[in-house]
């Protein structure tokens, strides 16, 4: 006989999981409440307030727009993997400024059309149709790169990293 808990342990999460990779990191006091819709971790949001003053984080809606990286911890319990944990709407998530120089594993990342291999040097931006950071060739990025807010390098891809959890992973950094 099956049950709602035994289904729920044995299927597996499609969630996006990655790891801050600097000492110096500046977080958003108190951080904010998730609104709209869930975000995966690793991706990036925009500020705003809700009607009681309270600060609020949406998944970013437009690459000109200031953004932030959502970075909650992950409190695992019965056996969780990272894969399982997202921000659900209400949530208070971590909210990461991303300053120059900052740099985090990401499983949140598409290749562009024409970038078979991931190489330290390539560039990215967060595609929001997509909710994911677009892999490119630096030296013929697409144009919504040229008016992103937030551009990042690529600076080790999966082969060098340890810590994956099964999941492809590329470290960003901010330029």
């Amino acid at each position: 006989m099956a049950t709602r808990q035994l289904q729920t342990l044995k299927t597996r999460g499609t969630r996006e999981i990655g790891n801050l990779n600097s000492i110096k990191i500046r977080t958003l006091n108190y951080g904010a409440l998730i609104d709209g819709a869930d975000v995966d971790n690793y991706t990036l949001v925009e500020l705003g307030f809700n009607t009681d003053g309270e600060r609020i984080a949406k998944q970013l809606s437009d690459v000109t727009k200031k953004s932030y990286l959502v970075a909650s911890p992950e409190d695992r319990m019965l056996g969780e993997e990272l894969v399982d944990f997202y921000n659900a709407v209400g949530d208070r998530a971590r909210i990461v400024y991303l300053d120059e120089g900052v740099r985090f594993d990401t499983s949140a990342f598409v290749k562009n059309t024409g970038v078979t291999d991931i190489k330290n040097g390539q560039v990215a931006h967060f595609d929001p149709a997509q909710k994911k950071y677009l892999i490119q060739d630096s030296a013929s990025p697409v144009a919504a790169y040229a008016t992103a807010a937030k551009k990042f390098v690529v600076v080790s891809n999966e082969a060098d990293l340890d810590y994956t959890c099964g999941k492809a992973l590329v470290r960003l950094e901010v330029q």
